[in-house]
């Protein structure tokens, strides 16, 4: 009877156990979805006069860049940085302009981009450097690959700009520049800035909306108005860098066709075709990230 009692005393020690470990993993936040500790956290990075928001993983000695498209946000990335092989090191930022970062009273032109990136290459990394850029951001990675030859080892476009957009949503009726406002609040609520599961913003950026903020609609009109698409028309020949291309065949902004062109002139690429829009990253991003750890592991030409 005695160990009866005992055996019992045992069970009912035992749930009360596991009953105040499941409290306590609740008051923590550890027990429930979407209370956990976010695995990323973001900080403030000072480039010339601009203030930027920055996140930063990994060690290693080359650093894989990654630049967001327009209207977007380092969380463009989110589906691939925790993917990335850990010895490299990571930055990826918010452009000028864009996301959390400061949007000055300046010019928003490609060569405004390629000096603001210029300082932060020089400023904020060390060693060589792969840039991974889509869109907009693949546009500037090819710029800085032509400009600094001797930090950029790689590059990995993705729907990269550089070579114009589709006609059809082309501004030469003016018609984006007028819905610029409705662009901008549209896409803070599509591709909002912040994702508290995913990453803990540096002191002050939790309660930013970018639908409140008037100088997000100017910078937005003013890189419509002042950024030149097709700045790299007929220079992608001049990247001697191995390339990863990868392309949506389905890309509606810049569509599959300036993709094959751009792949024809570059000397050193590895070109992907995936059935996707305008961000594969997003939309097939398991496919994007295989094909980037390949690439990573031996950047190379495919045979012509």
């Amino acid at each position: 009877m005695r160990d009866t009692h005992r055996v019992r005393i045992f069970w009912v020690r035992r749930r009360l156990l596991i009953a105040l470990v499941a409290v306590a993993l609740l008051w923590l936040g550890l027990g429930q979805p979407g209370r956990h500790r976010p695995p990323h956290r973001a900080e403030w990075i000072r480039v010339d006069d601009l203030r930027l928001r920055a996140l930063r993983a990994g060690a290693g000695d080359t650093t894989l860049l990654f630049l967001h498209g327009y209207g977007e946000s380092l969380l463009t990335w989110r589906y691939l940085l925790d993917r990335v092989p850990p010895h490299f090191r990571v930055l990826a930022i918010d452009l000028p302009g864009f996301g959390l970062s400061d949007k000055p009273d300046t010019s928003y032109d490609f060569p405004a981009y390629q000096r603001w990136l210029g300082d932060l290459l020089a400023l904020r990394t060390r060693g060589p450097v792969i840039v991974v850029g889509h869109s907009m951001g693949g546009q500037l990675a090819a710029g800085l690959a032509l400009d600094h030859p001797d930090r950029i080892v790689a590059v990995v476009l993705i729907d990269p700009a550089g070579e114009g957009l589709n006609p059809l949503i082309s501004d030469s009726a003016g018609l984006v520049q007028s819905a610029t406002h409705w662009i901008v609040f549209t896409l803070g609520y599509v591709l909002p800035p912040h994702d508290p599961g995913w990453l803990r913003e540096p002191r002050g950026g939790d309660g930013y909306q970018l639908s409140q903020d008037s100088s997000a609609t100017t910078a937005a009109r003013r890189v419509l108005e002042q950024f030149d698409f097709g700045a790299l028309t007929g220079r992608f020949a001049e990247i001697h860098q191995p390339v990863l291309l990868i392309w949506g065949r389905q890309d509606p902004t810049i569509p599959f066709r300036i993709g094959e062109r751009i792949a024809e002139a570059l000397p050193c690429r590895r070109f992907v075709a995936l059935q996707a829009l305008h961000r594969p990253h997003q939309t097939v991003p398991d496919t994007v990230a295989f094909e980037l750890q390949r690439f990573l592991a031996h950047p190379a030409c495919d045979p012509r």
